[in-house]
């Protein structure tokens, strides 16, 4: 970048400047090279700040052809920010400036600015990632279900155990609608009646389909449909089975190769749980029932017993203090909540709202995984990039080693939609997945849950009404790095604004052939290949055309994207990305590529 008449080039995303690229292992040594030219008598510091600790200035020594040198090690795990001062002669006046980051999390080429505070620093996570995810997981396909809503595998259809003050649906096909009262709230559950033997009877299908992972939205005993207000941890809700039928739900999909991942929901209960009991329906003594139930200092009251701490004040939902030594021996010690279904034989759990926990009592469930399997995944509801996440003024450790393995990748989902609705450049969906690629340790990074859609969000097909740029979005989640997961129904097509209408019935015999053949063909190309699994990932951009390059040494695909309805040619010498990709993988490319109108093409090259 030229700044007045001297020139400063430095790009984290580029190991001319930075090497090792991205997230770096505590005590592996960095080295920083910036390039500061026609600056007279240019001194350049590298200002480095571990974070919770004060500011390191480093003097960065002369290399050649103009760049400035110097190395930094961290001796423990966190993130780290750094900058550059450079401070040069002009003319007769002593001039200084500053190089700092594009924005808060954000690599690539550098900003220069006059005043220091107008500097954002750049990010390095420093971790300790010695427990990868286990191999299974990373080369697997996920599949979402939301039980009620995917296949009632009664014989006759017929809806078991129906719940006190709720409602049927009376056909399969009925939109879902919610009967609130005045303030909004809930007073009338509505069901169709899928269960966990319907998931049985249709592990053929997702065998076929190429599944190797189903992760079910909550399956304990609740009183919703979606069974985010826990009201047993240690019981199967009886609308969905009970554990005999759990049992062969794992039994049967292990049989297909197939893996059960479990939601827990550990940051808060039901009100109408055996634990607050507000209701009176257990026979349990419960915390809102008498200050005397064992279960009263598992919860937050401020004002006994109508007043206390709930999920975004939602009074259905108070929250439970995950510090309590009685409520964490239940959920992680000997033959607590953890512990017994993952003896079962499940592959793992997600981690409702991950960003509400405690990193200590998140730390506690991984081990308790660990010690029964460490065979099992443990994955993070997180909507923002994970490895800079500051929830309740508190930074999160998420990625640093010793809690969970791998996030939701809700930023990828977010970018990609965003591009190919044209309400985000190309650059920019660049810049965002080469910051997670840097600031993810790389395992984590190859073992994000990547999804375009989920029970909390709008339906892809929602999102992106229009079957060309469907399938788009469907090429990039099927060969972006890390784990896909497709959440049920949407390979048939299915549509639904949010909650409640992004959680129909899965319409099984009516489903859209045209996006049903997308989906199976980009999971053939999923599987056709490791490359997509365990890859380099070297994304690129040229104006509004996207693309990235899938490499091991044996393979290469090249993923080009046009997201405009005109045709378009991607000239290679004009793409920003590739500078620094090696001679070998260069030389794969042509010189240019003709790219149809709305359009996702996937090449192999070696």
């Amino acid at each position: 970048m030229n700044y007045r008449d001297i020139t400063i080039e430095y790009n984290s995303f580029n190991e001319t400047y930075k090497r090792p690229f991205g997230a770096t292992k505590v005590n592996e040594e960095i080295t920083f090279r910036i390039l500061v030219e026609q600056a007279k008598n240019a001194e350049v510091t590298l200002v480095v700040a571990k974070e919770g600790h004060g500011e390191r200035y480093i003097r960065m020594s002369p290399d050649e052809k103009a760049y400035h040198k110097a190395s930094y090690t961290a001796d423990e795990v966190g993130l780290c920010f750094y900058f550059f001062i450079i401070s040069y002669q002009d003319h007769d006046v002593h001039r200084t400036v500053y190089a700092g980051s594009p924005g808060h999390g954000i690599g690539g080429e550098q900003i220069i600015k006059e005043n220091r505070w107008d500097i954002t620093p750049y990010q390095i996570t420093f971790h300790n990632y010695t427990k990868p995810a286990p191999s299974w997981y990373k080369e697997t396909i996920f599949y979402q279900i939301f039980v009620d809503r995917f296949y009632n595998g009664n014989e006759d259809q017929r809806i078991s155990s129906p719940k006190k003050n709720s409602f049927l649906y009376a056909t399969w096909e009925d939109t879902p609608m919610y009967i609130k009262d005045c303030q909004g709230n809930i007073i009338r559950w509505d069901f169709f009646g899928g269960n966990l033997l319907g998931v049985v009877k249709k592990l053929d299908y997702l065998k076929e389909l190429g599944i190797g992972g189903i992760y079910l939205n909550p399956i304990f005993k609740a009183r919703s449909n979606h069974k985010y207000d826990t009201g047993d941890y240690l019981c199967i809700d009886e609308m969905f089975g009970d554990e005999k039928t759990f049992q062969l739900l794992i039994e049967e999909a292990e049989k297909r190769g197939i893996r059960i991942v479990l939601d827990g929901v550990f940051n808060h209960v039901g009100a109408d749980s055996k634990y607050f009991n507000a209701f009176g329906n257990y026979p349990d003594l419960g915390a809102a029932e008498s200050m005397d139930s064992p279960y009263y200092p598992w919860f937050n009251f401020s004002h006994y017993p109508s007043e206390y701490e709930s999920w975004w004040g939602v009074k259905d939902l108070p929250n439970v203090n995950e510090h309590n030594p009685s409520y964490r021996d239940f959920i992680v010690g000997k033959d607590g909540v953890i512990e017994k279904w993952t003896k079962m034989g499940i592959g793992g759990w997600r981690l409702d709202v991950a960003d509400e926990m405690p990193d200590d009592f998140i730390k506690d469930i991984r081990t308790t995984m660990d010690s029964i399997s460490e065979d099992n995944i443990l994955i993070g509801e997180v909507w923002e990039d994970a490895s800079n996440k500051i929830a309740y003024g508190k930074r999160r450790r998420y990625l640093l080693g010793d809690e969970i393995h791998a996030t939701m990748n809700y930023p990828f989902k977010d970018g990609a939609i965003a591009y190919i609705n044209g309400h985000m450049r190309a650059r920019d969906l660049y810049t965002r997945f080469m910051s997670l690629k840097e600031n993810y340790p790389r395992e984590a990074f190859y073992s994000v849950l990547n999804n375009l859609g989920t029970h909390d969000t709008k339906r892809i097909y929602t999102e992106i009404d229009d079957v060309s740029k469907l399938t788009i979005a469907v090429g990039m989640l099927l060969t972006f790095p890390g784990v896909p997961c497709i959440y049920y129904g949407d390979e048939a097509g299915m549509k639904g604004e949010a909650d409640p209408y992004n959680r129909g019935p899965y319409p099984w015999g009516n489903e859209n052939e045209e996006i049903s053949t997308i989906y199976r063909n980009m999971l053939k190309l999923r599987t056709s290949d490791e490359v997509f699994s365990k890859g380099d990932f070297i994304p690129f951009y040229q104006e509004n055309l996207f693309g990235y390059m899938r490499t091991t040494a044996e393979s290469a695909f090249l993923v080009l994207i046009n997201r405009d309805p005109e045709e378009a040619r991607l000239v290679i010498s004009d793409v920003i990305g590739l500078e620094s990709l090696p001679d070998a993988e260069a030389a794969l490319l042509d010189d240019f590529y003709h790219l149809k109108s709305s359009s996702f093409t996937c090449i192999r090259l070696r």
